[in-house]
C-alpha cells in the first residue's frame, strides 16, 4: 500500500476507479442486441444524451439494458468495449454505434485533453466506421429532415459543404432558355433525362417544375 494512505483511503480511491462497466441494449420487441456503451452510475438505463439514430431505433422497438461486465477502471472499460463491439461485429450483429467505441466519458458531455483526443485520432485511423455503406431508410432520412428544420448550419458546416459542390457537375447553372426548357418538357421528358442533359441534379428539375428555383426566369 502506498505511504501516507490508509487501508479506508486505498478502498475508497480503488472504488472510486472500479465503477466503470460495459453494457448493452436489446430491442424489446425482437430481444436482438442493437447497441454496446460503456458507463457508470444509472448509465445503461438512461434515455438522455443518445444519439438520434439510437432514439429513432428505440422509438420503433423499445430497448431494455443489461450490464456485460462491471468493476472495471475507466481505461479497462474502453477496452472491453471496443472489444466487445468487435466481436458482435464478427458474428454478424448489426449494431447501430457510431463508432467502434472507446471514446466519450461515461455517456456525459465533458471536455476532452488534446492529448487524449490525438490517442482516440491515433486508435480511429484505418479504421472502417460502422456506418460506411448502411443506406437509410425513407423513413429515416424524414425522420432527419424534420429534427433539422429550424438549426441553421454553422459557418464551418456551410464552407464544407462549399467545398465539397466546387467541381460538382450537379451545381452547374442553368440558362434561362434551359430553365424555360425544362418547364415546357415536364410530362414529356423524365427529370433524369432533364437531369442528365444539363448535366444537373435530378432534384434540381424537381424544383424548377415545383416553382422552387429560377423563380425570376419567365
Amino acid at each position: 500500500m502506498p505511504v501516507g494512505f490508509s487501508q479506508a483511503d486505498f478502498f475508497v480511491k480503488n472504488h472510486i476507479l472500479m465503477q466503470y462497466y460495459i453494457y448493452q441494449h436489446r430491442a424489446l420487441d425482437t430481444n436482438n442486441i442493437f447497441y454496446v456503451g460503456k458507463g457508470k452510475d444509472k448509465r445503461h438505463s438512461d434515455t438522455n444524451k443518445r444519439g438520434r439514430y439510437w432514439k429513432f431505433y428505440v422509438a420503433k422497438h423499445g430497448f431494455v439494458s443489461e450490464i456485460i461486465k462491471d468493476n472495471l477502471d475507466e481505461e479497462l472499460a474502453f477496452l472491453a468495449e471496443m472489444e466487445c463491439i468487435d466481436v458482435y461485429k464478427k458474428r454478424g450483429i448489426k449494431l447501430i454505434n457510431l463508432t467502434n467505441g472507446g471514446e466519450g466519458c461515461s455517456g456525459y458531455s465533458m471536455s476532452h485533453s488534446e492529448d487524449q483526443k490525438r490517442k482516440w485520432s491515433v486508435m480511429r485511423k484505418g479504421v472502417q466506421s460502422p456506418r460506411k455503406g448502411v443506406k437509410l431508410t425513407d423513413e429515416t432520412k424524414e425522420k432527419i429532415s424534420i429534427a433539422r428544420i429550424g438549426k441553421p448550419l454553422t459557418e464551418s458546416h456551410c464552407e464544407a459543404i462549399s467545398k465539397g459542390l466546387l467541381g460538382n457537375k450537379n451545381t452547374a447553372k442553368l440558362t434561362d432558355d434551359e430553365v424555360r426548357f425544362v418547364r415546357a418538357n415536364k410530362g414529356i421528358m423524365t427529370h433524369i433525362e432533364l437531369g442528365n442533359k444539363f448535366n444537373v441534379h435530378k432534384n434540381t428539375i424537381h424544383k424548377i417544375w415545383r416553382g422552387e428555383r429560377y423563380k425570376g426566369v419567365i
